[in-house]
């Protein structure tokens, strides 16, 4: 087990060996940083990680809601008190459903007030999880039931425009792999949807194909390609830039178990990681192109831009 890494913040010197000292004798492993105001604590955690809070109710450089409102969104947050406090716990669970507690200063409570604090902590977090999930999972049955519908009605190109306003993206674009006689192959651009203020790109720098043996390894094991400028590949990393993107996001249109072309989502604004939701909502999105556009006749599809892909 890791040790409980403390942040101890304004703590009376005579208070502190309190923490210590209950916790070593319920058999904890810890490790304390001292810090003395809340500019400190702030300081000290964006620097490292720590599992827990406990602070002086009373600080020298604000008040002590105001470090609980910033660091209680992180991480669980135990306020101690001697005597009277100004804050009750009412008060502070009503602070951005943070943990807040007021107890004695007795090495008794300091323990009761550490183990409660961080279990109820770890009860929200599970909670809030559970409810991200759910509306992530909500969020996804629509924009799927939306495809399906768009696809119908209008076709591709408002697929892309939906998903480029749901991702929140500079750039969305659906390429299909057309095999050549000379055993290469041929990227076909179908469609492409642009955020305001995006320029498209032009034909000298869309001929520069993004289909790398990579790509293809990748695509083959039904696995998305992503990153940023900093972490993709050289080659990629001078594609990206020609395209003036920060990060990247393709996912592989697989059909017959084989893929047959993807989707790619580009950000100019910054280097985005995706997460395993929106790769999950994409590849659903991927399953419902492939049925509906792709099992079709090549001639039907709407082509705009031919790319010739590299095998060096």
């Amino acid at each position: 087990m890791e040790p409980l890494s403390l942040l101890v913040v304004a703590i009376k010197k005579e208070w502190q060996p309190l923490i210590a000292d209950s916790l070593t004798k319920a058999g904890y492993s810890f490790t304390v940083t001292n810090v003395d105001s809340k500019r400190d604590a702030l300081q000290a955690c964006h620097k490292a990680k720590f599992d827990l809070v406990i602070s002086n109710c009373t600080l020298p450089d604000g008040d002590v809601a105001d470090l609980v409102s910033v660091l209680g969104k992180l991480l669980p947050v135990l306020v101690m008190a001697e005597g009277h406090c100004p804050y009750n716990s009412e008060r502070a669970l009503s602070l951005l459903a943070t943990d807040f507690y007021i107890t004695s200063s007795e090495q008794s409570s300091w323990l009761s007030a550490v183990e409660t604090a961080l279990s109820k902590w770890k009860t929200n977090a599970q909670r809030n999880l559970n409810t991200q999930q759910q509306q992530h999972s909500n969020l996804h049955k629509k924009v799927l039931a939306r495809v399906k519908e768009e696809l119908n009605d209008s076709g591709i190109g408002s697929v892309l425009t939906l998903l480029l306003e749901v991702m929140d993206i500079s750039r969305i674009y659906l390429c299909a792999k057309n095999p050549l006689s000379d055993g290469n192959s041929e990227l076909v651009q179908k469609s492409e949807a642009l955020a305001p203020g995006i320029k498209k790109i032009s034909g000298d720098k869309v001929s520069q194909v993004p289909y790398f043996n990579r790509w293809n390894t990748l695509f083959s094991a039904k696995q998305p390609v992503q990153g940023t400028y900093h972490t993709l590949p050289q080659k990629e990393q001078q594609w990206l830039y020609q395209r003036d993107s920060q990060s990247l996001l393709a996912i592989p249109i697989i059909s017959n178990n084989t893929w047959k072309g993807f989707i790619g989502l580009e950000d100019t604004l910054q280097p985005r990681e995706w997460s395993m939701d929106e790769i999950r909502l994409l590849e659903s999105v991927a399953e419902i192109i492939e049925d509906r556009h792709f099992r079709q006749i090549p001639s039907t599809f709407l082509f705009e831009s031919r790319l010739v892909s590299e095998h060096s």
